[in-house]
């Protein structure tokens, strides 16, 4: 039986066949599609989509919009940084980016059968302190937004047709901003896997090659990618829509920050900016991130759990074979063709 959000999107149960075939641990009461796109969530999504949708942002709130495993958590860290810790003397700096900046999409997790209707400790924590008195199914990380100080920095796994329609008008003013950040196909496919590989949570089963051909076919959670991308690339012209590619950040940071610097306003001197840049490097975020999540996690299960892996570009040469390179080619091939998208970086390389 399906139903209809208030976005329009018409949602239908996956079938039993289909879930199983993702090679994961199950959510609780399964997984939907979203058509006509077809994405791939958790059937709780359904419970915050309608809320999300009619939610409203602040004109300083800063959204950090990615599909999955493509340079979010260091772009959270640089937003988060250039806004709040522009000076790298913010104690908050020490606590982890999950508590810093949250993530719209969070609380769909809350089904999973790891989580046991809750999320991580350390953020049920903060929103029994912030939030007393609200319930856990309104969405704990909205409530928390929705109860935090700008300017507030938040990530988004969700594309934007799922988001309030009035979030981008034609004026700039009294309007959230979105860094929209993307990357090399081949080597997101690389990163998807090794993070649903290591997770503790989502325990998959599959092996790499299943995994690549689940993205390519949108058969596998957050999936499909390109409409995503494709979403995202049409607002690429709006003053409130900053898009970076991965690729770009990694081969000229200070160049990204810059721009970064203009878009959001923050008026960092050039040395600032350096700064920035060292305390935002992968080795350095790396480093604090370990720590960090071990106070989320606990040491065991922190082993199995890490948002940084390489932090490089064109890793995924040491993992796709000649017959698998070709095959992916030929999925982005026909993706991009008759649109302006630039990935002159994602093939034969």
């Amino acid at each position: 039986m399906s139903r209809q959000l208030l976005s329009g999107h018409k949602v239908e149960q996956a079938s039993e066949e289909e879930v199983k075939k993702m090679e994961m641990v199950p959510f609780v009461r399964g997984i939907v599609r979203i058509l006509p796109e077809g994405w791939l969530y958790s059937w709780s999504a359904t419970n915050f989509l309608n809320k999300i949708y009619n939610m409203k942002f602040r004109s300083d709130d800063v959204i950090v919009m990615t599909f999955p495993k493509c340079g979010t958590t260091w772009m959270q860290e640089i937003v988060w940084t250039m806004l709040h810790n522009p000076n790298l003397d913010n104690p908050e700096a020490d606590e982890s980016l999950w508590l810093r900046s949250h993530e719209i999409s969070m609380d769909m997790h809350m089904d999973i059968e790891h989580f046991k209707g809750k999320l991580w400790h350390p953020i049920m924590e903060k929103f029994e302190k912030m939030c007393p008195g609200g319930r856990i199914e309104d969405g704990v990380c909205l409530q928390i937004l929705e109860a935090s100080p700008g300017p507030r920095v938040m990530k988004c796994h969700y594309p934007f047709s799922l988001l309030p329609p009035d979030m981008l008008q034609s004026a700039k003013i009294d309007l959230p901003q979105v860094v929209y950040v993307t990357r090399n196909p081949k080597d997101m496919m690389v990163s998807f896997y090794w993070f649903w590989k290591e997770s503790n949570s989502f325990q998959y089963r599959g092996n790499f090659e299943n995994c690549i051909r689940q993205l390519m076919t949108g058969s596998t959670l957050f999936t499909p990618y390109w409409p995503h991308v494709k979403e995202a690339w049409q607002k690429r012209h709006h003053s409130n829509v900053h898009f970076v590619f991965y690729e770009d950040l990694k081969a000229d940071t200070m160049l990204e920050l810059k721009k970064l610097n203009d878009f959001l306003g923050t008026r960092l001197s050039e040395e600032k900016l350096e700064a920035v840049a060292q305390h935002t490097s992968f080795s350095s975020m790396s480093k604090a991130g370990v720590n960090q999540i071990k106070k989320v996690y606990g040491e065991r299960k922190s082993k199995k759990t890490s948002f940084f892996r390489k932090g490089i570009t064109g890793d995924w040469k040491n993992h796709f074979s000649p017959e698998l390179q070709e095959e992916v080619d030929r999925w982005i091939e026909k993706n991009v063709s008759g649109t302006d998208i630039s990935l002159r970086w994602a093939l034969w390389q």
